[in-house]
């Protein structure tokens, strides 16, 4: 791939707007303080984010200014060296991103692991594969195939999950410097701009056909293809106005400016106004946001210009220089701080301080780890041989913390006394779903037409149940399965209330809706007493419907149960299971996060469910 010395040198394209034919060809690349500022203010938002949802709903898109970032600087990048000597040393480009990102991740993953270790076994991966993962850089790709949730998690968010925008990157960076070279060979200025922009534009589809209201968002989230536009709109920002090109005109320079104005007060628009759940978000919110960002991006990159300046003033300088290491550590602490069944902005306090001590970590990774790896590649320094004693206790001690963690992975899970994760408990619910056979282990199957809390009556409208669900219910399942047999079971991880009619219409549509509807729909926080309606109404008078109440720490729980309770008692045909009343001050009967129930939990869920459907029936 290595181009030789005798290659002809490409000119620099010349920019689109604003810039004569004439235009003197750029000087070399020089570094961009203000680019430090759009850093900052990107982590800013997703560590508020991370900490408390309710305080910056839309903080999220933080990512998104770094996507934009990301793309524009490598893309610059690029084409300056490709510009001062005619070639692009790949090797080398890809030697400086592992420098850059590899060992103070290396140091987050280890440490954090041996520190989860010996504090909350319960929060480790036993299988490792969230680490190596993070360490392959294919992150975003193994929490899609996990069926991860990024907006519905329940309890303490996950050690690494913020680990998937690493994936993102670093795929990007894998494989553009080979597209920029193969446009740079064959097609002109506006050309590459136009073809990187249709890029763009067909990964913002991909988010909009992929994405289905109502349901969990993060396959579109994570995933490369369908998140890649902020990163090829940041490359054709930067094919269209390299860096080095200052804007020559002050009314330019004023427009410039002021884009970036503009687009700073829509990111606060959006990042304070919009919800993840938000209709309006895919695509349409996060394509603002990388225009928003890219306006930024492109009036911070003028060296000079008052915006610049003002995004160059030391603290934003300061911070933005170590956004990399607070991203990384950010999550992982605020996850340790958090006790089980706790998610965040539920304990903002702690999480407050482990977003502090996160600046704090990030300071000493930059000074001790990302600095010197970057300029000297981990080499020592001339001069430095009475400095052995200290090196030896540093590599001392990341043996220790290396072994620590080693060992502690295999073990992970044991600090939850007899408590499941939420995802065991799922993974059963799964398994059950799939298994045609009716379970009947535990004692609570009922044979001979006998069935308690209801007798042969709710027995014999067992094979007459649709049962529409979400994750809670799946991790029923087995206990209703085992209770109703003949029940059906449709039910998905993370699906979210406002899915309901749909669904509802769907079975009644294909003739799979049976005379008894049971939805146990809201823990994922979009709907309320409108979709109940549509579910009632698509259900008909001529069924009973019943309605499982959402148990656990989530903000909406109160809105959603007030909402079950007034349809309830608005129809006739519609009766209320109130699983939160059932399990309240039980959570030896929930998993860890204290939201999904776990196998004694599940039979509590279906006896619940057994005596709505026998006051049901005591009403005809």
């Amino acid at each position: 791939m290595r181009q030789s010395q005798q290659s002809p040198t490409l000119v620099m394209p010349r920019p689109i707007f604003d810039e004569p034919a004439h235009a003197p060809a750029p000087a070399p690349r020089s570094y961009l303080h203000g680019l430090d500022g759009v850093r900052a203010l990107a982590v800013v938002l997703v560590v508020l984010y991370h900490v408390n949802p309710a305080w910056l709903t839309g903080g999220f898109l933080g990512v998104d200014v770094f996507f934009v970032l990301s793309g524009y600087l490598i893309t610059d990048l690029l084409c300056a060296e490709r510009h001062r000597t005619g070639r692009v040393d790949l090797a080398q480009f890809w030697i400086r991103r592992a420098r850059r990102l590899l060992p103070a991740l290396v140091v987050l993953l280890v440490t954090v692991t041996a520190v989860a270790v010996l504090w909350r076994p319960g929060r480790i991966d036993p299988s490792g594969h969230d680490v190596l993962s993070a360490l392959t850089f294919t992150n975003n790709w193994w929490q899609i195939s996990t069926d991860a949730s990024y907006f519905a998690s329940f309890g303490p968010p996950p050690l690494f999950q913020h680990l998937w925008t690493l994936g993102v990157e670093e795929q990007f960076y894998i494989v553009w410097p080979l597209v920029v070279l193969g446009l740079l060979r064959t097609t002109g200025t506006r050309a590459r701009v136009v073809v990187v922009l249709a890029a763009a534009a067909a990964s913002l589809t991909a988010m909009a056909l992929l994405h289905q209201p109502g349901e969990d968002a993060s396959r579109v989230y994570f995933g490369s293809d369908t998140h890649a536009f902020g990163l090829l709109l940041g490359a054709a920002l930067a094919l269209a106005i390299p860096s080095a090109r200052a804007w020559r005109s002050r009314s330019a320079r004023f427009l410039c400016g002021a884009g970036g104005v503009l687009g700073l007060a829509a990111l606060g628009v959006l990042a304070g106004g919009i919800h993840s759940d938000s209709a309006r978000l895919y695509p349409w919110g996060f394509a603002a946001a990388a225009c928003a960002a890219g306006a930024v991006v492109l009036a911070a990159a003028q060296t000079g210009s008052l915006f610049a300046t003002a995004l160059s003033a030391s603290w934003p300088r300061w911070v933005g220089r170590r956004s990399y290491g607070i991203y990384l550590w950010h999550m992982p602490l605020i996850s340790l701080a958090m006790p089980d069944g706790h998610r965040a902005g539920h304990a903002p306090l702690r999480g407050l301080a482990a977003a502090v001590l996160s600046v704090i970590v990030a300071a000493v990774s930059y000074r001790w780890v990302e600095e010197p790896m970057r300029r000297q590649g981990g080499r020592r320094r001339a001069g430095s041989r009475s400095s052995w004693r200290p090196r030896a206790m540093a590599a001392a001690f990341a043996a220790l913390t290396l072994a620590v963690a080693a060992w502690g992975i295999p073990k992970a899970g044991v600090g939850n006394g007899n408590r499941n994760s939420a995802a065991d408990d799922i993974a059963a619910g799964e398994r059950a779903l799939q298994n045609t056979a009716v379970p009947r282990s535990g004692g609570t199957a009922h044979r001979g037409g006998t069935a308690h809390n209801g007798g042969t009556a709710h027995h014999r409208r067992a094979d007459s149940i649709t049962a529409v669900g979400d994750s809670v219910m799946v991790a029923a399942a087995p206990a209703l399965k085992a209770r109703f047999p003949g029940i059906a079971i449709d039910a998905k991880v993370s699906r979210q209330l406002a899915a309901a009619p749909a669904e509802v219409r769907s079975l009644a549509q294909e003739k799979r809706l049976n005379p008894v509807l049971l939805v146990g729909l809201g823990t994922n926080g979009v709907g309320g007493r409108p979709e109940l309606e549509q579910v009632i109404r698509e259900a008909g008078a001529h069924r009973t419907v019943v309605l499982v109440t959402v148990h656990g720490t989530v903000d909406w729980k109160d809105r959603v149960n007030s909402a079950i309770r007034q349809a309830a008692e608005a129809h006739p045909n519609v009766v209320p299971a109130d699983w939160d009343r059932a399990v309240q001050g039980k959570d030896d009967l929930l998993a860890s996060d204290g939201i999904h129930p776990g196998p004694a939990g599940a039979r509590l869920y279906a006896k619940t469910v057994a005596k709505a459907l026998t006051k049901a029936l005591e009403r005809k």
